[in-house]
């Protein structure tokens, strides 16, 4: 019985021993899960506003989830004067709202459409003790942990906020265990075509160079 407490204790003070190591360096479980950021992916959206002058749409040469390209013809306008206007797509990617047709009469500073750019981004909140390992322009790895098949795409570090967004607060008040400051990052993500606005990006901070 004696035998059988003593390695008991060893056991149990080489556990506690290994688990504090691991707390040390920072690879225990709650500081992996921690490292490891997720946000959502998005898709930049540009608003097209009229800019020329008042007349009616005569013709629209696009549908929603059309793609488009950077200076494709979209509509056509007639003014009051009885000339036609081109209205051209500012940007390339995908038609995701159109809110005029023909026969709408439109003045300048109206929106017209909505189209969604290809460029995806997305935001993580990351901690102050954190943030010294990433700088702007810098490339990171981004994951898509719950795809058929997780896939992996280039990002680049686009903006960190300048201040804190929001102070997590910790579960205990004890001396020492001060709030956390958390920042804000956006992460700019190569579009593929596996990838939708609504999925869950994660980058782990682990595999950053410190």
């Amino acid at each position: 019985m004696n035998l059988k407490i003593g390695v008991y204790m060893v056991m149990a003070v080489t556990l506690i021993a290994g688990g504090s190591l691991l707390v040390a360096k920072g690879k225990d479980a709650v500081s992996q899960a921690e490292n490891r950021k997720q946000g959502t992916l998005e898709a930049e959206q540009k608003i097209m506003l009229y800019d020329k002058s008042p007349g009616t749409i005569v013709q629209v040469n696009k549908a929603m989830g059309e793609a488009v390209q950077k200076g494709e013809l979209l509509f056509k306008v007639k003014s009051a004067g009885g000339t036609e206007e081109d209205v051209l797509a500012p940007e390339t990617g995908q038609m995701s709202k159109i809110v005029v047709k023909p026969g709408d009469q439109i003045t300048q500073g109206m929106p017209v459409a909505m189209i969604q750019k290809s460029a995806y981004y997305t935001d993580l909140y990351v901690q102050e003790s954190e943030i010294q390992k990433l700088a702007i322009n810098q490339g990171v790895k981004v994951h898509f942990p719950y795809l058929d098949h997780p896939d992996q795409v280039h990002g680049v570090v686009a903006s960190v906020a300048a201040a804190p967004q929001f102070a997590n607060l910790r579960m205990t008040r004890e001396r020492g265990q001060a709030d956390l400051s958390m920042l804000l990052v956006r992460i700019s993500v190569d579009a593929s075509p596996d990838l939708l606005p609504g999925m869950t990006a994660e980058v782990n901070l682990d595999d950053l160079a410190d």
